[in-house]
Parts: C-alpha cells; structure tokens; sequence
C-alpha cells in the first residue's frame, strides 16, 4: 500500500513542485497524493478519501489555516498524523501547531530530501498507531465475547436455592477471570425429602474450564433422578461424568474434582461422595469441626475407580460448607496461601447462618490479600439446619 499524503497549501506552484520531486515513486505506487489549498478543502478531502495516512499542511491559509486544520484532525481524525510546513523562523506558530496535535514540521524553503524523511517517520507513527487500534478493536470484540459467555455461564448456576423449613442454604461464586470452571448446584430430590447439593471445580481456568464445567454441569442435572436409595443416585451421578471424561475426553487430560451429597432433610443425614475435592467442614453446635474427606480421585483421572458414598449427620445447629480452592489458595502479595488452618479457623468462629459465614470468609481472604489479583476461581455453598 502507498503512502498517501494529504497536501494543503494555497501556493498552486506546491503541487507541480511535489508531484515532480515524488514522480518515480508515484508511479512506483510508494507513494500517492492529494491535494487542498484550504483547511475548509482539506476537511472535505479527508471525507472524500478515508486512505489518508498524512496531512502535511502549510499554517497561513485562506477561509481554515493550518492550525484550525490540525486542531480538527487531531479531535475528529485520530488515527491520521499531522506534518506541519512553517517559514523558518515562525517558532511560535510551529509550537502552537505541535500543541494542536502536529506530528511533526518542515521548514521553507522545503528541503524535499529532508521532507521524504520526515513523512516516512510519520508514516511509520501512523502503521504503529493502526495497529495499536486493530489490535484494540479485537481486545474489545474478545471482552465483549466474554462478556456474554459470563452471562451464559451465570445463567448455568441456579436462579434460586432450595427454601426448606429449618435449613438455611446459601452458595456464591466469583470467578478469577470472566469465566471459570467452577460451578455449585442445589435442588431438589424425591418429593422435598432430599436437597441435592454439589460443588465442582474442573481442572484449568477460562473459556475452556468453563465450556467443559457447562458440560459437566448438564450431565448432572440430566442423571440427577432419584434411584432404588439415595447412595444410588449419587453413585450413578458420579459415574456418569466419570464415563463421559473417559469416552470423549481420555487424551485430553481433563478432570474435575466433584462432591455430590443428598442432605435428608427429615433425618439430617448426609449422603455424599467426595471425588478428589477440599474436604468440607461441618462446625457442630458445640463448636467441634469436621471434615468430610475425599473417598476418591478426582473423577477423570482413572477410569475404572470405584466410587463410594459416606454418610453423616447435621443436626440442629451444625452449619456445613464447600468450597473450591480458590479459597485456601488465595494468594497475598507476597504469594503466600490464605490456608487450610485459617479457613477452618474462621468456621470454627461462625455462630450465624450460612450467609453470614461466607461474608466471613470473603471478608478475610480480601484483607489477606490485600489487593493481590485473584489467581483462582472462588465458590462456596454452605448449608445450616436450624430444626
């Protein structure tokens, strides 16, 4: 692509003087010319012909000067770049013309070695300039399409949670980038009795994690039928992700650690089958913690696991909670971890409902880290029974 200049200059003789100097070039097709003799003509050229890359403009013009013209570029043009053309000595015009906007100036007489030189430095300011703006204008369409998968994923999560007499159930979900591969669920089994809560955290960050949690996510949903008993259905929820991974995704190296529990909510037992995920704590009513540790790997990494159900029981008083590591790995500007001591500390403090000890714990991991970026997505559901 040529070079296109945008002359202005009341002086007729400038464009016999130009064209002749830039002849082989021109018709090299390095450079191509237009001309004005006005800031008003120039104006109109520059919406005639939108190529232009350079305005060299004379200052002392008829009806627009120069410095009216490179003010109006500047403002309304600004991927263009403006050099200015001032008698030698006219300093005040020429600074008055850089703070306008101009890129440069040359001086008359006009040296044309000296003013080929100046043009390609221009040039080379205006490629760097749309390139910058080409690489934006992607950025923007790449924010704006995260934009939307956030929404799409956010509409992944449950609009409500289970409202049940005597138990209180809350969950967030604050994800490090636009998206993530976190997710929680909670709903209903088998005629109120049981509320199906899950939490699952897929191995990787961003559009891919999520893309592969809204999978994971669907499959639960769709096999989430209550069975013979309750240990039934979590085992065929589990396997059935665990079948997925390994028929559609064996050379891909994804897995996802899962804890898929059925809390009775006549009896308070829990049911649950803890893959490879952060053991949850349950802090009792006497301010005793236990944690529900893992009784697998996380399900994708071998195919042929045996998974099985543990049971305990949350009585009157007992708050339960889960959550991804995104929270004992929180990081603090120093890199050092919030930790598996300090959350189980901030549970074992927790006298209030569920909401109240998620604030609790969002509240500490932001003092400790203290501004630091979030390296890792960050869910929590936790559940309290208060019958």
């Amino acid at each position: 692509m040529p070079l296109k200049v945008l002359v202005v200059d009341d002086e007729l003789d400038l464009e016999i003087l130009v064209r002749q100097h830039f002849r082989r070039k021109i018709r090299a097709g390095e450079y191509d010319f237009e001309f004005a003799h006005n800031g008003i003509e120039a104006l109109a050229k520059l919406k005639e012909v939108t190529d232009i890359d350079v305005v060299m403009s004379d200052i002392n013009m008829p009806e627009m000067d120069g410095l009216a013209l490179i003010k109006n570029i500047s403002e309304y043009h600004p991927l263009l770049r403006a050099v200015v053309v001032s008698a030698y000595g006219d300093m005040d015009n020429v600074r008055t013309a850089m703070n306008n906007g101009a890129f440069d100036f040359v001086t008359k007489p006009i040296n044309f070695d000296d003013l080929e030189i100046t043009l390609q430095k221009t040039y080379k300011e205006v490629v760097t300039l749309k390139d910058a703006s080409h690489t934006h204008d992607k950025l923007i369409s790449v924010q704006n399409e995260l934009s939307i998968a956030q929404k799409i994923q956010l509409s992944f999560l449950p609009k409500n949670l289970p409202v049940i007499p005597g138990w209180d159930i809350k969950a967030m979900f604050r994800p490090a980038k636009e998206v993530g591969g976190d997710f929680y669920d909670s709903f209903i089994l088998n005629n109120n009795r049981y509320v199906c809560n899950i939490l699952a955290d897929v191995c990787g960050k961003g559009v891919g994690a999520a893309l592969f949690m809204a999978v994971i996510r669907s499959l639960l949903r769709a096999f989430a039928i209550y069975e013979t008993s309750a240990e039934e259905s979590i085992l065929k929820m589990v396997k059935t992700i665990q079948s997925h991974i390994h028929k559609n995704h064996d050379d891909s190296g994804i897995f996802v650690t899962l804890f898929v529990s059925l809390f009775d909510t006549e009896t308070g037992e829990i049911l649950y089958c803890n893959s490879g995920h952060n053991p949850p704590l349950i802090r009792r009513a006497d301010g005793k913690l236990d944690f529900l540790m893992p009784s697998g790997p996380a399900v994708g990494i071998f195919e042929d696991t045996d998974y099985k159900v543990d049971r305990t029981i949350l009585n009157s008083g007992d708050i339960f909670i889960t959550y991804t590591d995104g929270v004992t790995e929180a990081n603090n500007r120093s890199g050092k971890l919030f930790g598996d001591p300090r959350l189980a500390e901030i549970v074992s403090a927790s006298v209030d409902g569920s909401e109240s000890l998620i604030n609790a714990i969002l509240k500490e991991i932001e003092i400790f880290a203290d501004g630091a970026d979030q390296s890792d997505d960050i869910t929590m559901l936790a559940v309290k029974r208060n019958n």
